[in-house]
């Protein structure tokens, strides 16, 4: 959700020098290259990440009062109580429902009735796919007039021209020679442990193989992680935590293949990624959508490890396959650019506010 929004922040500020825009964040840094004469940054204090979903309720109405936008956008938690004026409200996935063991009960209550409410009191909604359009229909009867499906956008930085070969290669000395590569949080729906099983079983066929698990762990990580400690393969099996940006497209390209065997996805922003850096992508048939992957991803049963090894070692060796994934991939990857985010985004702040040019206040905590 962070670097989609990052995504769709660079397009604004790329495209509309029209509208005002205040981004609200704790990461000011973060977005100071984005500021310009009608995009302000503006810096918010948490006492900690620990709680982010309680503070974002408690800090946001105040501030919100002292900038007085003509529209919110809140393109990842739910809205503020506090705030009555229009509301554009972005959905990526319902998760929760859908893979419960996912998040803690904390999470899940503040998920199922602080989101629902702001669906509800939202004018305008986005969602990243026509699936999350489908669960919102499905799950809490949303009417699907007010639902405007936006894919998300590549970040900038993944451009295939600032990808060289020397970088990637870099990055296959810095992870041991070849490497599988696994972006995203550890938890339950990404299904990390049926990766970590397959790798054993094929880690002793490729001596110079290593896996690459690129993200901080999240809830429920224990199991995963105590499998890694016990796999006679754990020296070759690297948790990165997070990457830096600049780092990312390297770290795609240098990769034999992408694996995501995720056990559900509202976009499956990693797939998408990897195609734009040249990478082959192996991926559960809920990580991969046909909708935003296409036929650019070798699709497999990750539920199961042998499968899913059986997968990976014909990833591994068929070169003209890989070949092929990297081809189709390359342009899979090229409508989901952050100017057409953008402009599409635009539009519905004007539904929402039924004109345009004027302030716009978008929350990234």
């Amino acid at each position: 959700m962070l670097f989609a929004t990052r995504a769709l922040l660079d397009g604004l500020a790329q495209t509309d020098k029209v509208n005002e825009y205040t981004v609200i964040t704790s990461r000011p840094k973060e977005y100071q290259a984005l500021a310009t004469s009608n995009m302000r940054i503006h810096g918010v204090k948490l006492r900690s990440m620990r709680g982010i979903l309680v503070q974002h309720q408690l800090i946001l109405p105040k501030v919100l009062r002292h900038i007085q936008p003509d529209v919110l956008h809140v393109p990842a938690f739910a809205a503020p109580i506090g705030w009555n004026g229009p509301l554009v409200l972005t959905v990526h996935d319902l998760a929760f429902l859908k893979v419960p063991q996912q998040s803690s009960l904390y999470a899940r209550l503040y998920w199922q009735y602080l989101l629902r409410e702001s669906v509800r009191r939202a004018q305008q909604i986005i969602v990243v796919s026509k699936q999350t359009r489908e669960e919102l229909s499905s799950y809490w009867s949303v009417d699907t007039n007010t639902i405007n499906v936006i894919h998300n956008a590549l970040r900038p930085s993944l451009q295939a021209e600032t990808l060289t070969a020397a970088k990637a290669q870099a990055m296959r000395q810095r992870y041991g020679g070849r490497y599988l590569l696994h972006v995203g949080r550890i938890m339950p729906r990404k299904n990390v442990e049926t990766l970590l099983a397959a790798f054993d079983l094929i880690a002793g066929r490729f001596p110079d193989l290593n896996l690459v698990l690129a993200g901080g762990a999240g809830y429920a990580s224990e199991g995963a992680l105590q499998q890694r400690a016990d796999s006679p393969y754990r020296e070759r099996i690297r948790l990165t935590g997070w990457i830096p940006e600049q780092e990312m497209g390297p770290l795609y390209a240098g990769a034999s293949a992408l694996v995501f065997p995720s056990k559900h996805e509202g976009f499956g922003l990693p797939t998408i990624e990897a195609m734009a850096c040249g990478t082959p992508v192996v991926a559960s048939p809920e990580a991969a959508s046909q909708e935003v992957a296409g036929d650019a991803v070798l699709r497999t049963d990750c539920t199961n490890a042998a499968t899913l090894a059986a997968t990976l070692v014909e990833i591994l060796t068929d070169t003209a396959l890989s070949e092929r994934l990297v081809r189709l991939g390359k342009v899979q990857a090229q409508p989901f650019t952050s100017n057409a985010c953008a402009y599409a985004t635009r539009r519905v702040y004007e539904q929402a506010l039924g004109t345009a040019q004027q302030p716009i206040a978008l929350q990234v905590l």
